[in-house]
């Protein structure tokens, strides 16, 4: 299955425990509840200062409901922990870098809904602010003001990282990313970042929770870095010593079951007589199969 658009389901594997029980996090949970609740109470407030007259507050009503229902489109593709299909634009036989392998590309869609979301909340920030400076202007109160000064001081801070982030995601740095397994190893192309890590070079490949996200974490054997090629960002290159040490393969942005991505690339990395599999179909029928255990 060459990056044709066919379904391709396979069986759901033996779940590991460190990633707890097979249903979304509570704490994710609970954040969907609060940005539920304040994206309903955003309609009466809404409506109540529109009715009185006081449009800013009604457009910042407005900021925030759409501010909360943007975060709930990034948090539902985290409702779904499980996955039978695979990915439809899944590629074996993929080449890059004189490297020819398993491509699974990154979901199209996260970018532009986090992009959606820092622009509504830069809106609601701005909104937030101008309230402030409204307010410090009208009272006399000294304690109020120290208050409405630090929360300027905080937005101001909040508005220049969210537009430094939408620079990065939009800018022609940022494309979309993938991971590729291929019988050379594993490498990763995330925004103008990629990293390399040789089969033999592995040390350790183990489920883990990153930021309430589940993940194949792959470390480096002692005395050994994984490869990284870092462009112009400064946002990569602060992060360049965290990504020497670890390569964090997040399953829902690759839009596939999370036990399946951990027993693909850890049979892999077990089993280098089979890594011929990685440039042809045969690695597409083994995970169709759930062959990877052994």
């Amino acid at each position: 299955m060459s990056g044709n658009n066919t379904r391709v389901e396979s069986p759901l594997l033996a779940w590991p425990n460190e990633w707890g029980k097979q249903r979304p996090a509570n704490k994710l949970i609970f954040a969907l509840i609060v940005f539920c609740i304040g994206a309903a109470i955003s309609v009466p407030y809404t409506i109540d200062f529109a009715t009185s007259g006081n449009w800013l507050r009604a457009t910042y009503g407005v900021a925030g409901g759409l501010a909360a229902l943007t975060f709930i489109a990034i948090l539902a593709p985290h409702l779904r922990v499980r996955r039978k299909s695979l990915p439809r634009d899944i590629s074996a036989a993929y080449s890059d870098r004189n490297r020819t392998g398993l491509r699974i590309p990154y979901l199209s869609s996260w970018k532009p809904v986090l992009l959606i979301w820092l622009i509504v909340g830069i809106g609601f920030l701005v909104l937030r602010g101008i309230i402030f400076v409204t307010q410090s202007s009208e009272g006399n109160d000294s304690g109020r003001f120290s208050i409405d000064v630090g929360g300027i001081a905080l937005i101001v801070v909040a508005i220049i990282l969210a537009a430094s982030i939408i620079w990065y995601l939009s800018s022609g740095k940022s494309r979309r990313g993938f991971v590729v397994l291929s019988e050379q190893g594993v490498s990763q192309s995330l925004g103008s970042t990629v990293r390399f890590i040789p089969w033999n070079d592995v040390g350790v490949v183990s489920p883990c929770i990153i930021n309430n996200s589940l993940a194949v974490r792959i470390n480096p054997a002692r005395d050994a870095r994984i490869s990284v090629d870092i462009g112009k960002s400064v946002i990569d290159r602060m992060q360049h010593g965290y990504f020497e040490q670890n390569m964090d393969l997040h399953a829902w942005v690759l839009g596939i079951d999370p036990a399946l991505l951990l027993y693909a690339v850890r049979f892999y990395w077990q089993h280098p007589e089979a890594r011929h599999e990685l440039g042809t179909d045969a690695v597409v029928d083994r995970m169709r199969r759930g062959d990877l255990s052994g």
